[in-house]
């Protein structure tokens, strides 16, 4: 019985492994890549940056709303086949966009991405997980957001290199097929390849379980607690990840020495781990609050002096390793197991949004009211962000004392 444990363990972690590469194929050629690619297309086409950007953000938006219906798909589906058409429709996103002449067809391309990352990315991949660990997917939820913390680290050389050598398009080309080769038997063997035995009666009784979880307002509430902490904090990686170099530029730093404090981001997320060391036994609701305020003290750090302008950025990705974890462990933690795939689906469409409209209202406020407006503006949302956290602590709390009262409907189906 012990070594049947250890060699689930074992298949789990390698299988983490793999699923964390995939995830920085998956980031780099949709969410990142325009940092590197943005300058060689706009000069080759003369497109406008605002068209460019646009394309990204809409994709963002796509995938924002298809978010709900892809969790229920995962949740109701007893084979899932999401994140093997992810990396098959990404591919032929790049493809169409390495082979757009015109506005139209570079579109075209970014609207695929747009539906490939609503299936590839961490909401699909976490729901997929849970669907298939339970609360055993914890473990790898930790895991491949470390690995995945990578993304920009990696892809971004390769990416500038290929650029460089070969051009935007075939760079582009060489990410389709890596995709190809990598993605696909890596989730097939994952997710698609598995058979998840059902009872006949099943999904009669799931449906019974949600509607009686539904009439306890606690759990509501902690849904629109976790949306709007969720919300803003994809408001303010975003306005960080899109803005850094210019925040770094404006406390006097060069360009150069920008980039290379700017490159601390990834490694920093991976640090996260130390989490792991000072605190053993915190709960993901705790580590939610010590991610916020870490948050909140990178920004009070990039207003002051330029000379801790590194601190505030090594900070900042500790705790936007730690938010990345608890996109999939805290609402693992909070609810069943069998309603899981479906509030990450839901959980995503806001968070989506708020990173799709983060850099046209981050360049009007930087437009009108400069950047050091802007980021006392991320400053401030940081701060307030915190609040939900607190309010989600007590509810949960209150919900453990009146647990009792609703244990004949929910005490065996969900863990808190």
């Amino acid at each position: 019985m012990k070594m049947k444990f250890l060699n689930q363990n074992y298949f789990q972690f390698i299988e983490s492994f793999f699923l964390g590469i995939a995830q920085i194929l998956l980031w780099g050629c949709s969410y990142f890549v325009l940092s590197i690619l943005a300058d060689p297309i706009m000069k080759e086409t003369n497109w406008s940056p605002q068209f460019i950007y646009g394309c990204l953000s809409i994709s963002i938006l796509i995938s924002g709303l298809i978010s709900p219906k892809i969790g229920r798909i995962i949740n109701n589906s007893q084979k899932n086949y999401i994140l093997f058409l992810s990396g098959i429709i990404m591919s032929l996103g790049l493809i169409t966009i390495s082979l757009s002449s015109g506005k139209i067809v570079y579109f075209v391309g970014w609207v695929l991405l747009g539906i490939a990352m609503g299936f590839g990315l961490y909401d699909a991949l976490f729901a997929s997980l849970g669907k298939k660990y339970g609360k055993k997917a914890s473990g790898s939820i930790i895991q491949i957001t470390l690995i995945s913390g990578f993304a920009t680290t990696v892809a971004w050389p390769i990416l500038s290199y290929c650029s460089t050598n070969y051009g935007w398009r075939n760079s582009l080309l060489i990410f389709a097929i890596l995709l190809i080769i990598f993605t696909l038997p890596v989730h097939f063997f994952s997710f698609a390849y598995q058979q998840h035995s059902k009872e006949k009666n099943e999904k009669k009784e799931n449906k019974i379980i949600i509607q009686k979880i539904n009439i306890v307002p606690d759990l509501k509430l902690s849904f629109y607690l976790l949306l709007i902490n969720f919300s803003i904090g994809s408001f303010l990686m975003t306005g960080l990840y899109v803005y850094i170099i210019e925040i770094l530029k404006d406390k006097g730093i060069g360009l150069q020495e920008a980039i290379t404090i700017g490159a601390l981001l990834g490694p920093s997320q991976v640090g996260v781990r130390l989490l792991d060391l000072l605190f053993p036994k915190k709960t993901p609701i705790i580590t939610a609050l010590i991610s916020s305020f870490a948050i909140f003290i990178s920004f009070v750090l990039l207003l002051l002096s330029y000379k801790i302008a590194f601190i505030g950025v090594i900070i900042f990705g500790l705790g936007n390793g730690m938010r990345s974890i608890l996109r999939g462990t805290l609402p693992l933690w909070i609810f069943s197991p069998k309603i899981y795939a479906k509030i990450i689906g839901n959980l995503a469409l806001l968070p989506l949004v708020a990173q799709a409209a983060t850099p046209f209202l981050g360049g009007l406020i930087i437009q009108y009211l400069g950047i050091k407006s802007f980021v006392y503006c991320l400053c401030f949302l940081a701060a307030f962000n915190l609040i939900p956290l607190f309010i989600l602590q007590k509810v949960l709390r209150g919900y453990r004392i009146n647990l009792k009262r609703y244990k004949t409907i929910l005490l065996s189906k969900i863990h808190l």
